[in-house]
């Protein structure tokens, strides 16, 4: 008998960091030491998956930006390689599209606005090859953007050229993304931008208070803005427990990271490598998660009750997190999270805006 979940498919996963995977060696025909690949996609009903390509704020301006042209290039030949399974999608109706082909649609974006390399002219670069949202910054400060990942300074959320990087973006097409931000940029970025926003890979601080997780009045304000928040899987960002198990932080392990990418960013392999084994280590010393799907169900039912069933999704983050819910280890999960979703009350109709729905409405607004 069919579960629940079937009668939902499709599915619209926010951010992945595949990307970086594919450029290390790593083959989307089959993938299974990371989270991501052909076969767990279709699994999992997948009908559209945003690839991120994310920067390091360590590296030099100019070199951040030619290493997102590069990994653009790289989501671009994936769906060469991969044409009967991927098709590349920038718009609403080509992922609807997609599906009906049976296809997965992929749709690129940039993860830290350091890629710009200060320059409003690579926004317009970017939304060319297909870029439809950006991440403002990552875990460290940009000149005209603040992070959530450091301390702050009391310097600026966004400066004025930051409040111009919004204003352009809104222009293109190109959906603003709060994830990772500081708090007093979020709250520049409501007072800035006309269009509606996302935290593509955010959670409920409410429920888990990491300086990465959003406060009940900022899901109100994405929701109020129209557009919406997806839900990390990373079992940091669910269960409060997580990192003080650890004995450790969110900084230390952001920047574990960064210096692991930095050390190898002219070769790819022994960065996915070198990223892998600091992976590895942390879930050695974490030991099995207590996060699981009713963790994740926890998140989209504290957003919804806030915000309404029109502004969460899901944002799984997988390829970029060192560790994955127990019970979620990959993209094969979704309907899983959708069935406990049912179980918990969520209607059909809910089921399909959190699922499917709600990015082709953002996608829509924005275009």
């Amino acid at each position: 008998m069919p579960t629940q979940s079937n009668r939902f498919w499709p599915v619209c996963d926010l951010h992945c960091d595949t990307v970086l995977e594919l450029q290390g060696g790593a083959d989307l025909a089959g993938n299974p030491d990371g989270h991501v690949d052909l076969p767990r996609l279709r699994k999992g009903q997948v009908g559209l998956q945003v690839f991120a390509c994310f920067l390091p704020s360590g590296l030099p301006a100019a070199r951040a930006h030619e290493e997102a042209t590069r990994l653009l290039d790289v989501i671009h030949e994936q769906c060469r390689i991969h044409a009967a399974d991927l098709r590349l999608v920038t718009t609403a109706d080509e992922a609807e599209r997609a599906v009906a082909s049976g296809a997965t649609g992929v749709l690129p974006a940039i993860e830290n606005g350091h890629a710009i390399d200060g320059d409003l002219g690579n926004l317009e670069a970017f939304r060319r090859r297909g870029v439809r949202y950006m991440t403002l910054t990552h875990a460290r400060h940009l000149p005209w953007a603040a992070s959530s990942g450091e301390e702050w300074t009391g310097a600026h959320g966004l400066t004025a050229f930051g409040e111009d990087v919004v204003r352009e973006m809104d222009r293109l097409g190109i959906i603003v993304d709060v994830s990772h931000v500081h708090e007093r940029t979020f709250w520049d970025v409501v007072r800035v931008a006309r269009r509606p926003f996302i935290a593509s890979h955010s959670n409920a601080a409410a429920l888990c208070g990491v300086p990465r997780n959003l406060t009940d009045d900022q899901i109100r304000a994405v929701a109020d803005s129209g557009g919406l928040i997806g839900v990390n899987f990373f079992p940091g960002f669910l269960d409060p427990g997580y990192f003080p198990s650890l004995g450790s932080s969110l900084s230390d392990l952001f920047e574990a990271l960064e210096r692991a990418e930095l050390a190898y960013v002219d070769d790819p392999p022994r960065k996915m490598a070198a990223v892998r084994s600091l992976s590895a280590s942390m879930r050695e010393r974490a030991g099995e998660p207590k996060a699981d799907i009713e963790m994740i169900v926890d998140h989209v039912e504290h957003i919804t009750c806030l915000a309404g069933e029109d502004h969460v999704g899901f944002g799984s983050d997988f390829d970029g997190i060192p560790q994955a819910p127990r019970d979620a280890p990959d993209c094969a999960a979704f309907p899983r999270i959708l069935d406990r979703l049912a179980a918990r009350g969520f209607s059909h109709r809910s089921l399909r805006k959190i699922a499917w729905e709600n990015f082709l409405r953002v996608l829509r607004a924005t275009d």
